[in-house]
């Protein structure tokens, strides 16, 4: 797989230029592009293609070996030794994730920290443009939020919507006791019919420590999800950065 294959990496997603990098070749090995014994692109190859310098390329293979998922090989390359695929899953209708809720059913207190919400060019976020659909003419609402439980933070949650559609959002606002599914469906007449989402782990990066409270490199879960809407079309891309204690209960719609 040639490397101009590959996302992009992105200055609006709160982690470190390696962690992008890492996360993005291990994604490409677990969805089975690379398998077991392929040698992955040079680390020039990769640093041209994510427009970096050597040192995070470096660093990012050295996270895989040390999760076993790549093997260097001296005088010949990196090469892929594990390919166990992601945790992946279609959520029920009536139990699309909602922190809001959830938080409620265990009764503790959800609220959320504002960071960041505004627009920002497809390019600064290409995987969430992919996984919107997002049209070359249009644009990301970027919403980045850190989800509190009785004041404890759980989560680094980044969320993407297309722009054209609700753009409104950045003029309205989000107050920290709202959830953002409910002002989508009340303001915006929005509403997420199911979701598909990926599930693995990664370890905090300076920023996650920061916010959740957490010491570097301590396990965090990493979620993955995307939104549709009853036609079948993309809505929302969400990044969630979780602490282990924020575990949930998965629902499968049947199909």
């Amino acid at each position: 797989m040639s490397p101009l294959e590959l996302d992009r990496l992105s200055q609006y997603n709160g982690e470190p230029l390696y962690v992008q990098i890492m996360r993005i070749l291990e994604e490409q090995i677990r969805l089975a592009y690379w398998k077991p014994g392929d040698k992955l692109p040079t680390q020039q190859e990769l640093a041209d293609h994510f427009e970096v310098s050597l040192a995070p390329v470096k660093q990012a293979l050295r996270e895989l070996e040390k999760r076993g998922i790549v093997s260097p090989r001296q005088g010949r390359g990196t090469y892929v030794t594990d390919t166990t695929p992601l945790f992946q899953e279609l959520i029920e209708k009536d139990r699309i994730p909602s922190f809001t809720r959830e938080m409620a059913e265990r009764g503790r207190e959800a609220r959320s920290i504002v960071l960041t919400l505004k627009r920002i060019p497809p390019n600064d976020m290409p995987k969430a443009s992919q996984q919107l659909e997002l049209a070359t003419d249009d644009a990301l609402v970027f919403i980045e939020r850190v989800r509190l439980a009785n004041g404890n933070p759980l989560a680094l949650q980044s969320s993407y919507l297309p722009y054209s559609r609700l753009g409104g959002i950045i003029q309205r606002g989000l107050k920290g006791t709202e959830a953002l599914s409910e002002v989508l469906r009340d303001d915006f007449g929005t509403v997420i019919t199911a979701s598909h989402q990926t599930i693995t782990a990664t370890a905090a990066t300076p920023r996650d420590a920061k916010y959740l409270k957490v010491p570097i490199d301590s396990p965090l879960l990493l979620v993955e999800r995307t939104s549709y809407l009853d036609s079948g079309n993309p809505i929302e891309f969400v990044i969630d950065r979780r602490v282990p204690e924020f575990n949930f209960a998965v629902w499968l719609r049947c199909s």
